[in-house]
């Protein structure tokens, strides 16, 4: 009975060791493609964003890195990436601008919805854009306004905070 207790004993304590060490570990790192004041983020011929959502603190300087992770060529599966202001409508807003491809899918009159965007890019393409977060905290959608891919589901929300 006293090698059963002691045995017991030992894999409470190791229990509680594991539990212990790993409550004083490393803080949680950020979501993938997410670091404070930088943001990576991918577009692929699926007509996705990865991440769709990313955090900055209002007023902070952002470094944002868009990759075309894609294969398909630009003119059929070209990407941008438009932040647009807090309120705008991202469905209307690709909707009125996919008839724009000469101003990379951006309808000049809806320039004033946008706080930062990226050309439109093709296959193994990247751009980096680096612009100061909005003092206003809320959620601002993003989207590729390129025709169809806003309704495909290719959009997130960049978080204020």
């Amino acid at each position: 009975m006293k090698m059963k207790t002691s045995w017991l004993k030992t894999i409470a304590s190791c229990a509680a060791a594991v539990l212990f060490l790993s409550a004083c570990g490393e803080p949680e790192s950020p979501a993938p493609g997410v670091e404070p004041g930088r943001v990576v983020i991918t577009g692929n011929d699926q007509m996705l964003f990865s991440p769709t959502e990313f955090t900055v603190a209002a007023g902070s300087e952002v470094t944002l890195v868009f990759r075309n992770i894609g294969q398909m060529p630009k003119n059929v599966m070209g990407h941008n990436l438009a932040i647009l202001t807090l309120g705008t409508d991202p469905d209307a807003f690709s909707m009125a601008s996919q008839r724009h491809p000469d101003n990379e899918y951006i309808a000049p009159e809806l320039e004033d919805q946008v706080l930062v965007a990226t050309a439109v890019l093709g296959p193994g393409e990247e751009e980096t854009l680096t612009f100061t977060a909005p003092d206003v905290a809320g959620e601002y959608p993003f989207v590729c306004s390129f025709p169809g891919h806003t309704a495909a589901g290719m959009k997130g929300i960049m978080i204020v905070e």
